[in-house]
């Protein structure tokens, strides 16, 4: 007994083939004219990108994103000034204690970085502009030999460091810091408090003559 098998469909014509083709290769350019090239290369050849409303999206693809603001609360804090950085070496006599802070507006930043040859003890605390030094507030408080991290101002003032060498010898301590201010008090025993300017590294200067 014989397995029967199906007949082969026989191949259509070349001509159909061909007709095929051709029709599709038409409707693929139709499209390509009338809704392609106006939405996304906003090409209107024949009109039916502004019919359609298709020129509408070319328009708004290609537009710049709207502005945004930096809203206050919120993770970007603008500043009127740059950024400046600032490197000093300081000495705290024996028993004695030293003070540097820096000029901040109320949300302007800072960085900074200090490091002692000994442990001294430390208050990092601020004074409100226009109170007196009683109205300071300390944000931290120890004994270290270094200390790095990062401060935002919470009001207009000078904001800093106390630091206290309670042993005999002399101790030298350098800080370094970048952030938005442009002036730092040094308050040093027996000693009226000292402005200090911080320079911008920006401003060019004349050469001397």
């Amino acid at each position: 007994m014989s397995a029967s098998s199906t007949p082969a469909s026989p191949a259509p014509p070349a001509g159909t083939l061909v007709k095929a083709t051709l029709a599709a290769l038409v409707a693929a350019a139709v499209v390509l004219v009338t809704a392609v090239l106006p939405a996304e290369f906003g090409i209107d050849l024949v009109g039916t990108g502004e019919v359609l409303g298709l020129n509408n999206l070319y328009a708004a693809a290609d537009a710049a994103p709207p502005p945004i603001e930096a809203g206050e609360g919120g993770p970007v804090h603008p500043q009127f000034i740059d950024y400046r950085t600032d490197t000093r070496t300081l000495t705290i006599p024996p028993k004695q204690g030293i003070e540097f802070k820096y000029e901040l507006d109320e949300g302007a930043s800072m960085v900074y970085s200090w490091r002692a040859n000994a442990y001294v003890d430390f208050d990092f605390h601020t004074e409100p502009e226009g109170l007196p030094p009683e109205a300071s507030d300390s944000f931290e408080r120890g004994n270290a030999v270094q200390k790095h991290g990062g401060y935002t101002a919470p009001y207009d003032g000078i904001h800093g460091w106390y630091w206290e060498n309670t042993s005999d010898r002399e101790v030298t301590l350098t800080l370094n810091a970048a952030g938005f201010f442009d002036e730092a008090m040094l308050f040093l025993p027996e000693r009226l408090p000292q402005a200090i300017e911080i320079p911008d590294p920006a401003a060019r200067t004349e050469p001397a003559n």
